[in-house]
């Protein structure tokens, strides 16, 4: 069984939850999976998070769909995506989920606070796997490959843990006790990662 996999059958479930507005539902199943969706199915579904539309731009400047940038990268990304998760033995489907989340593929996106490229590489971050130049995207995605394969190890394939960490920070996941901190845009970005992955394994 894939890390993700072993993640998604320990601590949750996701379905139908779109990556912009959207609430997020919550319900347990009788074998003890939560499921969360963005709309409640039926009464044992129970409002988890209200979202609420952003009050100022995007954190990512000119996002588009993977890959559909000014330069026109898209096969570059895919095929870096392919080449590096085949390398460090990640699954793709789960890198190209989280690079749609993060940048929607845009190799030139830098946020507010910082974050570069497609995989929207913090400077330390950046530091921590030798990069030289996070704005080249065979840098910037290889080390964010290899941080998700850190991360996706140091919380035993908990990937719903692992995406906490890569949106908040490792630290801020660890002092909540190894649960996902109760931060909106962290409890969405999980969601949204989890919800992309789903749809990259059915397409």
């Amino acid at each position: 069984m894939a890390a993700w996999q072993a993640g998604m059958a320990t601590a949750l479930a996701l379905s139908c939850v779109a990556p912009a507005v959207a609430d997020v539902y919550r319900s347990e199943r009788p074998d003890g999976l939560l499921e969360f969706t963005s709309q409640a199915h039926d009464s044992s579904y129970q409002l988890y998070l209200r979202d609420a539309p952003p009050a100022q731009p995007s954190r990512v400047a000119k996002r588009g769909k993977i890959g559909d940038t000014a330069s026109g990268r898209k096969h570059e990304v895919h095929a870096l995506i392919e080449k590096f998760s085949r390398k460090h033995a990640v699954d793709s489907a789960l890198v190209r989920a989280v690079v749609e989340v993060e940048s929607k593929g845009n190799i030139r996106a830098v946020s507010p606070k910082g974050a570069i490229g497609a995989m929207q590489l913090m400077p330390a971050t950046a530091a921590m796997y030798g990069v030289t130049d996070a704005t080249d995207p065979a840098q910037n995605i290889e080390a964010g490959i290899l941080h998700l394969k850190y991360l996706l190890s140091l919380h035993k394939g908990n990937l719903p843990l692992t995406l906490a960490a890569y949106n908040a920070g490792e630290g801020t996941v660890s002092r909540y006790s190894k649960r996902i901190p109760p931060y909106r845009e962290t409890m969405l970005y999980v969601a949204a990662v989890l919800a992309r992955l789903q749809s990259n394994n059915l397409e």
